[in-house]
């Protein structure tokens, strides 16, 4: 394929390695965004412009099936250079799995292996849509950014970063998956910020995770707007310290699509506003959370999540020492679905945990009526 390559320096400069002197590589349409991606080196910024794109695919690294791009190399900035009107979109071609991975290795070691890590990666500007899982995948990743990315009607997940450290997904839209708008999955030091999702099964998911912060997002018209869960049979055993301030759940009403009746979303009722399962330390404060038919937000077990009260897991299954202040959370949990009328309401606690507690937050109703404050 013909590329038009930008150096950044003069070209009396070209033959030096790329970490010095890093390149700008054109694709137009008609060319392949991979065979870019292949090009660069680290430090290199691939940049497609508006059109629409069908790759041949390679196989993922992290993700079963066919990838149509993958990145594998530290420091790749793939950027779509859109413009109003005239987006860059990534489209499946043949069922191809993902969209969009950045991913040095599959092997879940790569938690404590730094090698197998890949470094200083950027996903800007697409549209991707159609694949039968994912539209982006991050993963074992450090310093990564997810920007100004539409992810929609993809099967499984919009985006989805897993094991990654310090990164961001910001900016960005979410539909139609049957799981997850934008997850975060056996992670730390994430900032997820200024997002919208809409049409999922969940929104915003973060899962067995620590110290990731949640800020002005939206969902709507998702089953539940945002889930923090501790799950059992993972490689990370707990979500803890996480903080989800300053966003915006409302209508999330959808019936749940999810496709794997073993997944553990499938329990997710419809109506759910922000929905925190087994976690510790959470921090939930200054949400606005409105008209969620089962619950606004709710703070359960494990084991009352799966609907067995008596469950035994590799994970302590309470909620405990998670603070739920000055939130607004009204009109919730006035048409919920028959399993959990009794428990309906604006704030709902099962009583499970230890430390958990309640301030100063704007509401109607509560299960039980009485929440235990927090401490001045």
């Amino acid at each position: 394929m013909r590329f038009r390559t930008v150096l950044a320096a003069a070209a009396l400069t070209a033959a030096l390695p790329a970490s010095a002197h890093a390149a700008t590589i054109v694709v137009h349409p008609g060319e392949s965004i991979q065979d870019a991606v292949d090009q660069a080196h680290t430090g290199d910024r691939v940049k497609v412009l508006p059109g629409t794109y069908r790759e041949d695919g390679t196989k993922c690294k992290a993700e079963g099936g066919s990838c149509a791009v993958l990145i594998k190399r530290n420091g790749i900035k793939l950027v779509g250079a859109a413009k109003e009107g005239h987006p860059v979109v990534l489209a499946a071609r043949n069922k191809q799995h993902v969209g969009i991975e950045v991913a040095r290795t599959g092997d879940f070691h790569c938690l404590h292996k730094g090698k197998q890590r890949i470094k200083g990666s950027l996903v800007k500007g697409f549209t991707v849509r159609g694949f039968s899982g994912d539209g982006v995948v991050v993963f074992c990743a450090d310093n990564w950014r997810v920007t100004n990315v539409v992810a929609k009607e993809n099967d499984e997940y919009g985006i989805f970063p897993l094991y990654v450290g310090k990164g961001r997904v910001d900016h960005s839209f979410a539909s139609d998956s049957n799981d997850t708008g934008i997850y975060i999955g056996q992670s730390h030091d994430v900032l997820i910020d200024t997002n919208f999702a809409r049409r999922n099964v969940s929104g915003f998911e973060i899962e067995n995770s620590s110290n990731v912060l949640a800020v002005r997002n939206t969902g709507t018209g998702n089953t539940a707007g945002l889930l923090s869960f501790a799950l059992p049979n993972l490689h990370v055993k707990a979500n803890k310290n996480n903080v989800i301030r300053n966003n915006f759940f409302h209508h999330n009403n959808k019936k749940n699509t999810c496709l794997d009746p073993e997944d553990e979303v499938c329990n997710v009722p419809r109506g759910s506003g922000i929905v925190m399962v087994a976690v510790d330390k959470n921090l939930v404060f200054d949400n606005t959370v409105k008209h969620n038919d089962t619950d606004g937000i709710a703070l359960v077990s494990y084991c009352i999540l799966v609907g067995k009260p008596n469950c035994t897991t590799d994970i302590d299954p309470n909620p405990d020492k998670n603070q739920i202040t000055d939130n607004l959370v009204k009109g919730n949990g006035q048409h919920p679905v028959e399993q959990y009328k009794d428990l309906a309401s604006d704030l709902v606690w099962d009583t499970t945990g230890d430390g958990n507690c309640w301030a100063r937050n704007t509401y109607d109703t509560s299960f039980p009526d009485e929440l235990p404050a927090c401490n001045p």
